[in-house]
């Protein structure tokens, strides 16, 4: 029996980014401003999503 795919954590990473007029990425959690490019957002996400994360 095949277990089920773990949530894909790019799907989950814009729900918590509000998108500023200049590109950037705003947390809705903490407020930090964050590139768009590159790996940045998923870490941001992880970080929220690690135990001693905000």
């Amino acid at each position: 029996m095949n277990s089920p795919e773990p949530p894909d954590p790019q799907q989950a990473v814009p729900q918590i980014f509000d998108t500023m007029s200049d590109g950037q990425l705003a947390c809705r959690v903490c407020g930090a401003l964050v590139l768009p490019e590159g790996p940045y957002a998923g870490i941001h996400w992880d970080w929220h999503e690690a135990s001693n994360g905000a």
